[in-house]
């Protein structure tokens, strides 16, 4: 008897190399797993059912891959906006008043975000992490984690000043905060690898080439790769990675990392947007896997990721909403808008970047890249129920049309805002439906969250460091 039969809706399974459309289709479920997709006669004839969800006027596919977030900076959402530099002028400064305590709430409100958004899978890369892996334990989603492993220590920037360091010099490294942060890193995977039958899973995180010398991030590999687990990794996600890469080794960062034997199929490499061609296709031919980050990378640089190019090239690409400070939202249906019209006005061309396409990198295509293909990113048998259904019956999905061309899927990807999902399951667990949380009480965390945006809010104002910053200027007169 199956535990749960979803039918009567049409299905996108993301099965095959296309979006696996399915009209009047249904999935039943087994505990965690999918255990029957297809024809809804076919499926309804197998078995009973415990539960029936009706899915009639309802969309049902997979659910979507969030592939790289700092989830708890969404305490200081919409803080970090035109300016430049984005991290000295705005999100530095500003976040730094921002209580680690705090924290787990932070990644909270961003994960009620993302799952009332349709998002299952969150890739977060965000310290502490030991505390912060709770919020998704508590809320249900899947996770694939990491902390940053850096050897960049801030605290010393007064010191590094009076030896002569400057802006635009390659930040000085410090070899006892690698191993800190190594440590406790590796003390995350212990703790949270695994847990609840694999929905939390754990990778690590070193954070980039310009915050690691040669040593460690190959001590990194070395500890990811004794563990059989991928690397988190920023690369080429700015000007001063290059340069500091350049100043140390003679090589801009990606060269570098393929020079020490980094740049292979367990790394993924999030942004890209300061490579060049051919280091994309340097990437794409070692199999490395690319996180794109267009709505942050856009609002912060004004640059166009070359997910576009990866793609052409072969190359895996999946998409992440990144941080709230400088994105505003952590919502997949935002980013594969984004990343779809930025391609095409980037080639000029209505051409690049299909919709079919980014709905892959939403879903199927983001969970190879952050290596959980196997179990979640299509609606198959034998795979973990993480699956969403949105309403048809209203704007922007409706009208739905089938015949002679169907617009399901340009509807979803160029106009959805995630405002009809009506129900995200995770490994057969309902954790949201009709605008409700099955695990945590959104009313409490809302009166916590106001709490604490007032502390930060009072913290802030009260730094003198902050008071001529641009975006408390644009304060000032009266422009944001």
């Amino acid at each position: 008897m199956y535990d749960k039969l979803i039918t009567g809706g049409h299905l996108l399974t993301m099965q095959g190399d296309g979006v696996g459309f399915i009209e009047g289709g249904a999935v039943a479920t087994d505990g965690r797993r999918i255990v029957a997709v297809g024809p809804r006669s076919e499926v309804e004839g197998n078995d009973r059912a415990r539960e029936v969800i009706d899915a009639t006027g309802q969309l049902v596919m997979p659910g979507l891959v969030d592939a790289h977030t700092h989830s708890s900076a969404v305490l200081g959402r919409g803080w970090a906006q035109e300016v430049t530099p984005w991290m000295a002028s705005a999100y530095g400064p500003m976040m730094r008043h921002a209580d680690k305590a705090n924290a787990p709430l932070g990644t909270m409100v961003a994960l009620m975000e993302g799952v009332a958004n349709g998002t299952t899978t969150f890739g977060d890369y965000v310290n502490p992490m030991n505390e912060l892996a709770r919020s998704h334990a508590t809320m249900g989603n899947r996770a694939v984690v990491c902390e940053s492993v850096t050897e960049l220590n801030w605290s010393n920037r007064e010191e590094w000043l009076k030896q002569g360091w400057k802006p635009g010099d390659p930040t000085p490294l410090d070899p006892a905060t690698g191993e800190r942060t190594l440590a406790s890193s590796l003390g995350v995977f212990d703790n949270w690898d695994g847990y609840d039958a694999g929905r939390i899973r754990v990778i690590l995180g070193p954070h980039a080439a310009d915050f690691l010398s040669k040593e460690m991030l190959l001590r990194v590999q070395q500890e990811a790769r004794k563990r059989n687990t991928l690397m988190h990794l920023h690369v080429a996600q700015d000007p001063r990675e290059n340069l500091a890469t350049e100043q140390r080794y003679g090589l801009r960062a990606i060269p570098f990392l393929d020079s020490i034997g980094l740049l292979g199929p367990d790394l993924i490499a999030v942004h890209l947007c300061f490579a060049e061609p051919d280091e994309v296709k340097l990437v794409a031919e070692r199999g490395a896997r690319m996180i794109c980050c267009s709505n942050s990378i856009g609002i912060i640089d004004g640059v166009v990721p070359p997910a576009w190019l990866m793609t052409q090239l072969g190359g895996l690409v999946a998409l992440g909403s990144d941080q709230a400070p400088g994105n505003n939202s952590h919502n997949v249906f935002s980013e594969m808008r984004a990343t779809a019209m930025f391609a095409k006005i980037k080639e000029q061309s209505p051409l690049p970047m299909p919709a079919w396409q980014v709905l892959r990198m939403a879903t199927i295509n983001g969970a190879k890249v952050l290596g959980i293909g196997d179990i979640v990113g299509s609606l198959e048998a034998g795979k973990e129920a993480d699956i969403i259904m949105l309403d048809l019956t209203r704007p922007p999905l409706a009208p739905v049309l089938l015949r002679p061309a169907r617009n399901i899927v340009p509807n979803l990807v160029y106009a959805e805002t995630g405002s009809n999902v009506v129900m995200t399951m995770v490994a057969g667990s309902v954790i949201y439906q009709n605008g409700e949380y099955t695990n945590i009480d959104r009313h409490e965390v809302m009166r916590e969250l106001a709490a604490v945006s007032e502390q930060l809010q009072e913290a802030t104002a009260a730094d003198p460091l902050v008071n001529d910053l641009a975006i408390v200027r644009m304060t000032r007169d009266g422009k944001i």
